[in-house]
């Protein structure tokens, strides 16, 4: 049920841009790897018509760094749908479609994770066996990567808009993000964060009122994500026509 939308604008109250927070932010990690796994594919083509079949250490690689990218954009959508909007929703009428958009996009992903999933098995291991299989997880890729960002540019657009208008940043960090931050794992951490500094990483956690000790565990969670993900990803899988 709706309560009584309140009658005072609070947008006044948030102190910092709408492009730094915590929601935004979340959009930022996931365009950035949807941009790698883009980048990704074109390597991957590339090397599949220079001959050279993809190897184990670029399948091991990219099907980490993969899993760790559907982990974080599934438990953000269940952020929205279980945490952030229903508490939106006490004040003010949150657009419908982004719950509609989320069982579009979980299809979309489940389809390519198994896609995926054929392409980089150690039973796929000649050019010929890749070709067809790359085509099909760039087909889907083609699918989604334009409707998630739409649908991230019309959250950001309408339900942010919204949430600033209708609550304090105080409501939103107790009843949202202590609660988001309670939630997320080593891996979703490490995508969150990656595309920050770490300057830029201790600034978002001090204006999110994360305690001085969860967010060195954060930071240390960030550094383990680069070190484990993202480097042997960038190597492996974003190198591949240049180090022929």
């Amino acid at each position: 049920m709706v309560r009584k939308v309140q009658p005072t604008d609070l947008s006044s109250t948030w102190k910092h841009t709408l492009e730094q927070d915590g929601w935004y932010r979340a959009h930022d990690a996931l365009r950035a790897d949807f941009a790698a796994l883009q980048q990704m594919l074109g390597c991957f083509a590339a090397q599949l018509g220079e001959g050279r079949p993809l190897t184990r250490p670029q399948a091991t690689a990219a099907g980490r760094f993969f899993a760790a990218f559907l982990k974080f954009l599934h438990h953000h959508h269940h952020n929205e749908d279980d945490i952030a909007v229903p508490y939106l929703k006490t004040r003010c009428q949150m657009p419908e479609k982004i719950a509609a958009d989320h069982a579009q996009l979980d299809a979309l992903l489940d389809r390519m994770e198994q896609q995926m999933g054929r392409l980089l098995s150690p039973a796929a291991v000649t050019c010929i066996q890749q070709r067809p299989l790359l085509e099909a997880v760039a087909d889907t890729f083609a699918e989604l990567h334009p409707m998630c960002l739409r649908h991230f540019a019309e959250e950001e657009a309408e339900a942010m808009p919204l949430m600033r208008r209708h609550f304090t940043p105080e409501e939103i960090s107790k009843h949202v993000v202590a609660k988001i931050a309670r939630s997320m794992d080593s891996t979703s951490v490490g995508v969150m964060l990656r595309p920050m500094t770490r300057k830029q990483r201790v600034a978002f956690a001090k204006q999110e009122q994360i305690p001085f000790f969860i967010r060195w565990l954060f930071l240390r969670m960030a550094a383990k994500h680069e070190r484990t993900v993202w480097r042997p990803f960038e190597r492996e899988c974003l190198r591949a026509s240049a180090s022929a």
